[in-house]
């Protein structure tokens, strides 16, 4: 698989005229709970000329058979990144790899280093309220149980930020030790019945969902991030140099 998706990300690149850095897998793959139909959700940053102010792409989607490909340009990448946005940790914490470039290692030892705790969490607080509201917490007396996956790594994340004031780990399994044993229990089977299929649906569980509306009102301690922007700044001149190896 990766040889073919390394080959459509060249064909991506000779097409729109850009550079891929890096490539890696993210969603159920990269958390450890895909089953036999899931999909391969690829995403990577690229680089392009800046010089070209009317062509200049923010970001680069493509859906071919189980491949969903979602590439961002550098700066937006940074743009969120400085916000502390869950979705630049989750791409540079991956252990899927498709395509690496030190770009990717200096920027995770940049976000590990001035990410902000409280901006992060909020972040994640506001993906599981979402998921919560829209597939589970509806009249329906069932649900799609695989949303709770969802829902619960957002929260788990939650405690493992408050816990080690560091950043999550990509794999739920590392994450889910910080849960009561009932909500291990009720992941893990979760898990086990979804690895056999996307569609599983069932009776939701009243206690599980009382468990996450808790974290729903939480208040968390307010605390900037401290990125450097000039940091930053001499990281993106460098990458931008990658554009001329083709």
């Amino acid at each position: 698989m990766k040889i073919e998706i390394l080959k459509i990300i060249k064909d991506i690149e000779k097409e729109k005229d850009v550079k891929v850095l890096f490539l890696i897998e993210s969603g159920s793959r990269a958390w450890g709970w895909e089953s036999e139909d899931s999909d391969y959700d690829i995403r990577g940053v690229f680089i392009q000329d800046y010089l070209k102010f009317d062509d200049l792409k923010e970001q680069i989607d493509k859906k071919q058979g189980d491949l969903d490909i979602s590439l961002w340009d550098l700066r937006k990448f940074l743009r969120l990144l400085v916000k502390s946005n869950p979705t630049t940790w989750e791409w540079l914490s991956s252990d899927i790899i498709y395509k690496e470039n030190e770009v990717r290692t200096k920027l995770r030892k940049i976000f590990e280093k001035n990410f902000s705790k409280y901006a992060l969490k909020k972040h994640y607080l506001s993906m599981a309220k979402q998921n919560f509201d829209k597939y589970i917490n509806t009249k329906k007396q069932d649900a799609n149980l695989k949303k709770y996956l969802y829902v619960l790594r957002s929260v788990a994340c939650i405690n493992w930020i408050e816990k080690y004031g560091t950043p999550p780990p990509k794999n739920h399994k590392k994450i889910l030790k910080l849960y009561p044993k009932y909500i291990r229990e009720f992941f893990e089977k979760v898990v086990k019945d979804k690895m056999g299929s996307e569609d599983l649906v069932g009776v939701r569980d009243k206690e599980v969902e009382k468990f996450i509306e808790d974290y729903f009102n939480k208040d968390f301690y307010k605390e900037e991030s401290i990125f450097n922007l000039k940091e930053l700044n001499k990281l993106f001149k460098e990458a931008v140099k990658w554009k001329q190896i083709q």
